[in-house]
This record gives structure tokens, C-alpha cells and sequence, in this order.
């Protein structure tokens, strides 16, 4: 008797479990959806001189996407970002555009993009550029491209400062 009455304990056990289970999964299906379709994701081509992010919602988020793609490199130079050339953001909702684009701290790697050409922030809600957000890339910027955003200020460009003697080109609107 003993023996019959634990099984159907442990059966009922066993059922209220994967109701629970079952549950949970439905509970949280939906979120993970919808999260992973509004995530931003940053790709880095086969050279490892073009990052094309997209769907950048946050400083945070976009220093999160380019730590998970250079990550996976295996040269160090390539994994800091020192061969970066080209970056691209689009479709983004950063508001203002700060040094912490171009080097900061994720986890234990220390990112630094100082050798950018060209700069490309486009398709957003950019309103505001911080005067020494492009310091680390003076010398080396030549294209740069803030179209379709909202900016409302932005630091002085010159093709004849000394400190953007490489500048051809910048494009806003």
C-alpha cells in the first residue's frame, strides 16, 4: 500500500513539474522574441576593417555588440579594434555622440578605434556631437557622414584646422 500511494505522489509530482514548466516557456517565449528582434547587431567583415552596426539602442548596447563581434577574432591587434577603418551605425537611437564610441572598457578588453577613415552615424536620433567625442580619430578622419539625423549642435569642422587635415569630406543634413 505504502508503494502504490508514493507513485501517485511521484506521478502527481511529475505532472504539476511540467504544467509549471510548461508554463514558464509560455510565460517567457514572447519576451525572448520580442528582445532578440529589437537587438542590435554589429558586423565585421573579412578583413576586419569594416564594422557595420545596426539597431543600436544605447552607448551600452552598441560597446556590448562590438565586444561580441571582436571577441570572436583571433589576431589581438584585430580584437582590440586597432584595424577598424570604416564604422558604420545606422538606424540607431543614440542621442549624442560621445569619446565612448571610439574607446572604452567591456569586461576586461579595452577597445580603442583610433585608426577610422570614415565615420558613418546615420538614420538615427543623433542630436548632439560632444567637442572631443572625435579626438582619438582627428589625424586619421577623412569621411564623415551624420545624415538623417536630428543635430542640433555639433563641434566646428574645418578642412583647413590642422587638427582634421585628412578631412575630404562631411556630410549632415
Amino acid at each position: 500500500m505504502y508503494f502504490y500511494s508514493s507513485s501517485i505522489l511521484f506521478k502527481f509530482l511529475l505532472i504539476a513539474h511540467m504544467k509549471f514548466f510548461l508554463l514558464t516557456i509560455a510565460w517567457y517565449l514572447p519576451l525572448l522574441v520580442h528582445s532578440q528582434s529589437l537587438s542590435c547587431s554589429c558586423n565585421l567583415d573579412g578583413t576586419g576593417m569594416t564594422m557595420i552596426c545596426d539597431n543600436i539602442n544605447s552607448l551600452t548596447a552598441y560597446q556590448q555588440c562590438i565586444h561580441e563581434q571582436l571577441n570572436l577574432q583571433s589576431d589581438l591587434k584585430l580584437r582590440r579594434g586597432g584595424v577598424i577603418t570604416n564604422l558604420t551605425i545606422k538606424n540607431h537611437q543614440l542621442r549624442s555622440l560621445s569619446n565612448g564610441l571610439l574607446q572604452f572598457s567591456y569586461g576586461n578588453t579595452f577597445y580603442q578605434l583610433s585608426d577610422l577613415r570614415y565615420l558613418y552615424v546615420v538614420h538615427g536620433k543623433l542630436k548632439h556631437i560632444d567637442n572631443q567625442s572625435l579626438a582619438l580619430i582627428q589625424p586619421a578622419l577623412e569621411y564623415l557622414d551624420l545624415s538623417n539625423n536630428e543635430l542640433e549642435h555639433m563641434p566646428k569642422l574645418s578642412y583647413n584646422n590642422e587638427e582634421y587635415s585628412n578631412l575630404m569630406y562631411v556630410y549632415f543634413d
